[in-house]
């Protein structure tokens, strides 16, 4: 157990460094006398030996100067304290009882009988009663196996205490071989070998699996009547040979071979090294001792549950046992393999001393580093509070008297949750426990009712999981803090009190899982939008997923497959099973996936999308065709963006688990009627496996659903708008993210994968290991591998379905399993329910409690906990959306006040003053979410974007390409601009005229759209039949009523770090035309240098206007001026309104860093320059 490197490491670094001298010394004589000997014993393992590169395994030298092993990747040892006394009590116990394999002896083996009067009685155990009948080993053996090499040592002590003819030696670890080398001198074991006549036999990198045919090969050389074993550590191949050579006949082995068992449960795991206790020397646990008696009536008291659970339980694996000092050991029934050493008692508090002195406190995380959401008023706030959370990182240090909460994973027989509780007060006390064995010793070693008559007299709160292998674990523990308050993880203490590797991956995804869940949630911004799109999909009569969908679809229905099509790298190999089979199965595309579709020629039945950000619309329309998309049937969840549902032909709906708009529709609308989707995150491959699972297809294939990738820069469809037409990728998706984890493959051994993929994979298995019986999930990609689903290489596909049968479930999905009957009046009672006057006052509220609770540093608790209140008094109301839309930022903000609070860096004072600054700028940041919701203007969507400027250019030439565009211009530099312009993104514009204003006079016709670029022009003879827009060059003012035309005005700026670039302007020009908002004025965006003063208002438009953000400019609307309402234009965008005042941040559209800047600014007017001069009529200089 006492196995983390810290505790045999000596505190005192120089002392700790004289060791590594000491070792660095011994290692340099070990492997030259070790090399030369095997130069001249055994030269085939030299190159093992003169290569070694250990990767994660090293020896050092421990605070007693001893030798020792450690895993730096886990920072645990591989021997406890004292590694030559724990193997010479070992190599003891071996000589003492050894088992055997006698050849001459014909009799079928005995398996003793255990006793089960007395489940508790060890020593009723066949393991027991079989180890204790075994033999001691002889003075002279004929042959010796030994199970694994370690460092070496007990390979000595062997060839000193008995005489040896043949030493066989298994060592699947090269490195641990390796180690030996350097650990002992391998000189002195070949001559201690040679003196006693043994001949030795070195099997590296070899289990012991093929014992049998070593053993045959050896008596075919060597007369031998029998062999004894030696297992030097646990290992499953090792553990399955000795307990069949102590059970099985040598006959019986021979015929059916070991019986080698892998993948075992964590209940079953036991540490490499683990030392056997004399059991002579203890004793059974009994139930009708006082103190179990005592701690089952205090379960029964305080957790009914759990006593049920263990009031007659009888231990599975491993026993209760107790030593003279009456300490509780728990040791395992196969192969009797203790958990704790001699004192348990003195292991578990030297575990929790460890713990103490260095304690693991899990912080959220709490940063967006992205760019699509950065406008969103959570994450500006985010990013506005990331610096004063770096100045209150705290200074790591021994554990607190008082313990705001503390996870402890893994409680043992429970020693150290005593001393934890003895020498700390604890507010919030989590133990897990996924042994139930363990758990019941527990019940004989600590005094649970001392344990819960403190927590009842005090404020602490404990929360119990007993039997938990993780699977349920993190709902369970989210559930916890969320109705405590989740932002209180992040002052919450990790204690994992014992290692068990089977355990690991669940450990750490729990903590990773925890973190992101609970400090990420559903923001403002996200249930804002969220709610908003749901309303609307409600106005537009979205048939939404009924409740049990799978009794909507018959036994024909469900026996039609299901190609569910994911962007990974081997869709490119499933393009063309997926033509074959395409008239007798339903396709749905995932995500990106619809771009390698479109590319060969296949349209899907369905499209699934599950952001709800305006993303999903940006990317669809950059395949740059429209009217294919009106082929395909979105299927979504509730919150999909409604400009998103616009592209498809029609649209399907699911409410999934988690979601604001979710569960304040499901309020009004009633949980009964609707499927509830619980998996449908965190990827669109999730959503889809999900509902097609509770659809109740039969039979679901995965193609390109790799969630991993043979090659990392191989990752997704090379059809897909991840790679460029020559096949490069279009951008270093390798270093965006994280691949380097591994994980095992569908196909092949392993793949790489990335944390959302591994993440999604988990979810997925969730599916699968919950679906009906009837459902099969083949797994036709070659990427990882999924628990549930049955591997299936494309070519052996066979679909027996017809067309006519497809169709026929088609017909039923889309009519039966979704309907808007139970939807009527939907937006009328929901607005009715949730008072919109009601959120306002409580809003204020929240900002008046960051008012009266920002001076003193008990203030700090005060708003945390007021804020809470607030919000769950609000939820329980049920009559206002307040708690949906401020949850997960009101979590975030007390997060940030929990971690202030919690600072050791600073003084009280410093403290305070950061704690004046968040409450500032959270005060700021409730006032901006107060004046949008005070707006409540309809059609308020999400405006997030991907790849905009391109998609803005795809739009326009798909609406305005067979227009005709006239430029009335004078000047040069912005005719220059415009050639240059149509000769690169606006290549697709052919009916254009660019003439000056003489010319004016004799152009007939009128144009669709008209520009005119004119010194002091406010009027103009010729308006275009769609619109006009006059750039005003100078200071003129402009008329204040809409009448037809759109101005174009430079807002002017001296500021040197501001540039007006009139390549930029034009562009301007032109998408503004064509866009075709009919808003008043126009007003173009700067490219600035990130040292710009940017803050300052823009005083000189007057308050009649109406702001809205653009990609490239601001749009403005006399009040008057009705087409406001309008907000999606020609060039596909949604416009955004801004609150005033207008400051010039609005008014950027790209910041830079000085040197960028100065060197983009002039290499545009170097560019300018060289048009202008070579310009057959250029008069003017720039």
């Amino acid at each position: 157990m006492l196995k983390n490197i810290r505790l045999h490491l000596e505190k005192d670094e120089e002392k700790q460094a004289l060791l590594d001298d000491q070792l660095a010394k011994s290692i340099v004589k070990n492997r030259n006398d070790s090399f030369n000997a095997f130069l001249r014993n055994i030269p085939s393992l030299l190159p093992l030996i003169k290569d070694s590169q250990l990767s994660n395994l090293s020896l050092f030298m421990n605070k007693w100067g001893e030798t020792n092993i450690v895993d730096y990747g886990i920072g645990r040892t591989f021997y406890g304290f004292h590694p030559s006394e724990e193997i010479q009590q070992q190599v003891a116990q071996t000589l003492d009882h050894c088992p055997c394999v006698d050849f001459t002896d014909t009799k079928k083996k005995t398996n003793l009988v255990e006793n089960s009067e007395d489940p508790l009685d060890f020593k009723q155990l066949q393991s027991f009663k079989t180890e204790q009948a075994l033999y001691p080993m002889p003075d002279e053996v004929e042959c010796l196996v030994v199970l694994g090499c370690g460092l070496g040592l007990h390979i000595i002590q062997l060839l000193e205490e008995r005489t040896i003819k043949n030493l066989i030696v298994y060592e699947p670890e090269l490195q641990y071989f390796q180690c030996s080398t350097m650990a002992v001198s391998w000189a002195d074991i070949f001559a201690l070998a040679k003196a006693k006549g043994t001949a030795l036999f070195l099997q590296i990198e070899k289990d012991g699996r093929d014992l049998l045919t070593d053993i045959k090969e050896l008596r075919e050389h060597i007369s031998i009547d029998s062999f004894h074993l030696y297992k030097h550590y646990n290992q499953e191949v090792f553990d399955s040979i000795y307990h069949d050579i102590c059970h099985r006949s040598w006959d019986d082995i021979s015929n059916s071979g070991f019986g080698i068992s892998q993948h075992k449960s964590h209940l079953e795991f036991v540490p490499s090294w683990a030392p056997k206790l004399d059991l002579t020397a203890h004793k059974n646990v009994s139930t009708q001792n006082s103190l179990f008696e005592q701690n089952l009536l205090a379960f029964k008291k305080y957790f009914p549950n759990i006593y049920q659970q263990y009031k007659d339980y009888t231990p599975q694996l491993w026993l209760p046992i107790q030593n003279q000092n009456q300490e509780i050991n728990v040791v395992k029934s196969v192969g009797l393999h203790p958990w704790y050493g001699s004192s348990p008692k003195q292991d578990c508090e030297w575990n929790f001393e460890n713990f103490n002195e260095q304690p693991n406190k899990d912080g959220l995380v709490l940063g967006y580093k992205g760019t699509k959401l950065a406008h969103y008023l959570h994450y500006q706030f985010v990013n506005e509070t990331q610096e004063l959370l770096k100045e209150a990182e705290e200074d790591v240090g021994e554990l607190p008297d008082t313990i705001a909460s503390i996870i402890m994973f893994g409680l043992g027989v429970g020693y150290q949750l005593e001393k934890l509780l003895d020498e700390h007060t604890v507010e919030k006390l989590f133990v897990c426990e996924p042994n139930p064995d363990f758990f019941y010793a527990s019940l004989f070693a600590i005094d649970w009712q001392t344990i819960f008559e403190k927590i009842e007299a005090s404020d602490t709160r404990i929360y119990l999981n007993v039997g938990d292998d993780g699977t349920h674990l993190f709902n369970d523990l989210l559930n916890q803090f969320h109705s405590i308050g989740p932002y209180i993880l992040n002052n919450t203490y990790f204690y994992q009190s014992y290692y068990n590797a089977s355990l690991n991956s669940a450990i750490a995804q729990l903590r990773e899982q925890l973190q992101v869940v609970i400090s990420m949630g559903e923001y403002f911004d996200h249930a804002y939008y969220g709610i908003e799109h749901m309303k609307e999909g409600f106005r537009r009569d979205y048939p939404v997923l009924m409740n049990t969908p799978s009794q909507y679809l018959n036994y024909k229905d469900k026996e039609v497959p299901v190609f569910i099509i994911g962007n990974g790298p081997s869709l490119d190999m499933s393009i063309e099973a997926i033509k074959e089979w395409r008239e007798q199965v339903i396709v749905i595309s995932c995500g990106t996936a619809l771009q390698a579709l479109y590319k060969n020629g296949i349209t899907p039945d369905f499209h699934a999308e599950i952001e709800q950000n305006r993303s999903t619309y940006d990317w669809p329309v950059l395949i740059g065709d429209l009217g294919y998309l009106k082929e395909i049937t979105l299927i979504s969840c509730n919150g999909i963006h409604p400009d998103t549902c616009e592209l498809y032909k029609d649209v399907l709906v699911a409410f999934k688990e988690g979601e604001s708009s979710t569960v304040s529709a499901l309020s009004v609308l009633g949980k009964q009627h609707f499927e509830v989707l619980q998996q449908s995150f965190p990827t669109v491959s999730n959503f889809v496996t999900n509902i097609i699972s509770v659809l109740g297809f039969n039979h679901i294939y995965l193609m390109g659903v790799d969630l991993g990738f043979v090659d990392v820069n191989h990752h997704h469809s090379k059809s897909s708008g991840y790679y460029q037409e020559d096949g490069k990728e279009t951008y270093d998706y390798s270093t965006a993210n994280i691949t380097s984890l591994v994980v095992p493959g569908n196909f092949r051994p392993r793949v790489n994968t990335k944390h959302e993929f591994k993440v999604s994979r988990q979810i997925i298995e969730q599916v699968t290991h919950r679906k009906p019986k009837e459902q099969t999930f083949y797994n036709c990609s070659d990427g990882a591998r999924i628990k549930g689903t049955t591997p299936l290489e494309i070519e052996n596909l066979l679909i027996m379905a017809s067309n006519a049968e497809r169709d026929q479930a088609l017909a039923s999905l889309k009519n039966k399993a979704f309907s808007n009957k139970h939807s009527t009046h939907f937006i009328e009672k929901y607005e009715k329910q949730f008072s919109h006057d009601l959120l306002l006052e409580e809003m204020q509220q929240l900002q008046n409690l960051v008012e009266e609770y920002s001076t003193t540093p008990d203030d700090i608790n005060k708003l945390i906990n007021a804020q809470k209140e607030l919000l769950f008094d609000s939820y329980q109301s049920g009559r206002s959306l307040l708690f949906y839309y401020m949850y997960g930022t009101v979590n975030y903000v007390n997060a940030v006040m929990t971690k202030l609070k919690a600072s050791t860096s600073s003084s009280e004072l410093s403290c305070l003053s950061t704690f004046n600054t968040t409450s500032e700028k959270w005060f700021t940041t409730l006032k901006v979410i107060k004046n949008l919701i005070v707006v409540n203007e309809p059609n308020d969507f999400d405006i997030s974007a991907f790849n905009s400027n391109k998609r803005e250019l795809k739009n326009l030439q798909h609406s305005c390409s067979e227009s005709i565009l006239l430029v009335v211009t004078d000047s040069i530099d912005f005719k220059e601009s415009l050639k240059l312009l149509l000769t690169t993104e606006f290549s697709w514009i052919k009916k254009i005229k660019i003439i000056n204003p003489k010319q004016l006079e004799t152009y007939s016709g009128v144009p669709d759209y008209i520009i005119y670029h004119l010194d002091n022009q406010l009027t103009v003879p010729l308006l275009g039949s769609k619109n006009t827009l006059i750039s005003l060059c100078g200071d003129d003012s402009f008329p204040t009523e809409y009448a037809g035309v759109t101005y174009m005005k430079l807002q002017a700026s001296e500021n040197e770090l501001i540039f007006n670039n009139p390549i930029f302007y034009c562009r301007v020009a032109l998408v503004a035309c064509f866009s075709n908002q009919k808003c008043d004025l126009i007003t173009p965006k700067y490219i600035a240098a990130n040292k710009a003063d940017l803050d300052g208002p823009i005083l000189i438009y007057s308050e009649d206007y109406i702001f809205f953000n653009n990609l490239f400019y601001i749009s403005l609307f006399s009040k008057n001026n009705t087409h406001q309402t309008t907000r999606v234009s020609n060039n596909g965008s949604r416009m955004k309104r801004i609150s005033p005042p207008l400051t010039t941040r609005e008014l950027v559209y790209k910041l830079m860093p000085m040197d960028e800047y100065l060197e983009h600014k002039q290499n545009i007017l170097n560019l300018m320059y060289s048009k202008i001069q070579s310009s057959p009529d250029a008069q003017v200089k720039l």
